[in-house]
């Protein structure tokens, strides 16, 4: 039967209209996270998570002799400089390859590296929405984008991305539009390109693996027939996917050995599953509820002290998300036959599921940046719900009114996580960051490039990756982690004027500084200077030790100090 012609005219003019509403709402979406997240891109100071992909592209385009080296890191010659292949075994040098251009127009500073991994997040939020559209439809993807948008995780962590967060998004969410759009299409080019972004995404850091295999798991479990169908008549659609993510992936695999037994020995693997769990669920408890990246700050960058943080302000998203998930859940079980819309809710209902429990089974995954994982899943569950339930609203008697009070509970949601966002930046904005993560330690690099000194040694984590991008042309000097007790023996010559940084004993994490701090109290009168460095909310954050005479530092069974 043909269709009349008006028929299809109406069905073109509302396919624009949706296609130019979902247009404007990506960019009011994206607006909207840009005018939160790039306030005072200069506080708080730079926090070595920060640094350590950044300074690989600073060397880069300086020519550097020496790159800049970590354990695990891994740096090809190329046309006479040091190309960062690796970070860490498990996470490798996108973001610096990426960031190399970036510096080269604008300068290697705090700004443009926080704006420019805050450009890869917002490149994440539109794919996400663009996703979601695929799957979902135009309404999920607009309510969608618009909490994860404000959500504080997102925003904070995109914008001080430690854990290459914000270019996992961006890979995982292009990953997954692709593979919607390539299946629906039957576009072999799309899934290659689909299996391009996931093996870039796994090379960005391994455990995008947690959300891959969470993802296939659930396509199986909800459409077996459709992906047992499609497996025997195309399965070459299968295959570009499967041998572009191989090949996106190919620089983590020639290590791959070495890098499970680096994870081995750095996260304890073998200590089983339960041992870091209590920290992993005040982790997802936390993200969930938009206050982490705020207890963080007052917590002076000490992850480990999260849960003993009073003030921060909390959302309603925890709340919401656990009552969405069941809503979708008890929706989809009395919907049978299922169909397009109930498949695909299904399957991001169960991704979300299986990914939240493979990264709480996942040794070491304890840090938000791997919880951040299953970004934008958890939005798009409220988003389903919250859809759904406007549908039955407006077939109810009362449609008004239900639809007046499901637009209420959303603004209240949105408004709550704007709450959490604006607190947290004010906070960021009035103390500069706290301990571990303040500012204290950009103010003494500028100090030391005014007046410059001997060596300035980091004697803990926390201070070597952020000088080296503040203060490249200081002499800088890591040697903690050849200092380890499974080392052996350590010496170092000390020349007069030399700088032992130790954090205050509230932050360190290795011993070597309150060891060096008992050494130079016993030396004579003259010989050392010691200064605290306070940051703005007045509280010490660490601590400079000043030797004006030639020395050695000796490390056996703890450090010390010996004058020549």
């Amino acid at each position: 039967m043909s269709v009349p012609a008006s028929t299809g005219s109406d069905a073109a003019v509302r396919s624009r209209r949706e296609s130019l509403g979902f247009a404007l709402g990506v960019a009011a979406v994206i607006a909207l996270a840009a005018a939160l997240g790039l306030r005072d891109l200069g506080s708080p100071g730079l926090y070595y998570d920060e640094a350590i992909q950044a300074v690989p592209a600073a060397e880069f385009l300086r020519a550097s002799a020496r790159p800049f080296e970590l354990p695990g890191t891994w740096n090809a010659r190329i046309a006479g400089r040091w190309f960062p292949v690796l970070t860490q075994p498990y996470m490798g040098a996108l973001k610096s390859q990426l960031l190399i251009p970036v510096f080269a127009a604008f300068g290697a500073s705090v700004e443009s590296l926080r704006a420019a991994t805050f450009g890869f997040g917002l490149l994440g939020l539109g794919l996400a929405m663009l996703f979601a559209r695929s799957l979902l439809g135009t309404p999920v993807a607009l309510v969608g984008g618009l909490l994860l948008a404000v959500d504080p995780a997102f925003l904070l962590v995109s914008r001080h991305d430690w854990g290459s967060f914000s270019l996992g998004l961006a890979c995982r969410c292009g990953g997954l539009w692709l593979a919607v759009t390539g299946f629906e299409r039957r576009s072999a080019a799309r899934l290659a390109g689909a299996g391009l972004a996931f093996g870039v995404c796994v090379y960005n850091k391994l455990d995008a693996v947690a959300f891959l295999a969470a993802a296939a798991c659930a396509i199986v479990l909800v459409a077996p027939r459709a992906v047992g169908e499609r497996l025997r008549r195309r399965p070459g659609e299968f295959g570009a996917l499967a041998a572009c993510l191989l090949l996106g992936a190919a620089p983590l695999l020639p290590s791959a050995w070495k890098t499970l037994r680096y994870l081995n020995r750095a996260f304890r693997m073998d200590s089983g599953v339960a041992h870091d769990l209590p920290e992993k669920l005040s982790t997802w408890s936390t993200l969930f509820d938009g206050s982490h990246f705020e207890r963080l700050m007052l917590a002076g960058g000490r992850f480990e002290a999260l849960s003993s943080v009073e003030g921060a302000v909390a959302s309603l998203f925890l709340p919401a998300l656990v009552a969405s998930a069941v809503a979708v859940a008890a929706g989809l079980a009395v919907r049978r036959p299922w169909q397009r819309v109930e498949r695909a809710q299904a399957f991001v209902l169960a991704t979300l599921v299986l990914a939240i429990a493979g990264l709480l089974a996942m040794p070491g995954a304890v840090r938000i940046h791997h919880a951040l994982n299953v970004t934008p899943l958890p939005q798009l569950v409220v988003a389903c719900a919250v859809v759904d339930l406007w549908r039955r609203a407006g077939r109810a008697r009362a449609s008004a009114v239900g639809r007046a009070l499901l637009a209420l509970a959303l603004a209240a949601l949105v408004a709550s996580e704007l709450r959490a966002d604006l607190a947290t930046l004010a906070e960021i904005r009035d103390h500069g960051g706290r301990g571990r993560w303040s500012d204290a330690l950009g103010a003494f690099a500028h100090e030391l490039e005014a007046e410059p000194t001997g060596p300035v040694v980091s004697l803990d984590w926390g201070f070597h990756a952020q000088l080296s991008l503040l203060a490249p042309e200081l002499d800088l000097r890591e040697p903690i982690w050849a200092m380890r007790p499974a080392t052996g023996g350590f010496q170092m010559e000390g020349p007069p004027g030399t700088v032992y940084l130790v954090q205050d004993p509230r932050y360190h994490l290795f011993p070597f500084g309150d060891e060096l701090l008992a050494a130079v109290s016993r030396l004579p009168e003259g010989a050392v200077s010691i200064r605290g460095h306070a940051d703005r909310s007045g509280e010490n954050a660490f601590f400079s030790i000043r030797i004006d005479r030639p020395h050695r530092l000796v490390r056996r069974e703890v450090v010390e100090i010996v004058l020549e």
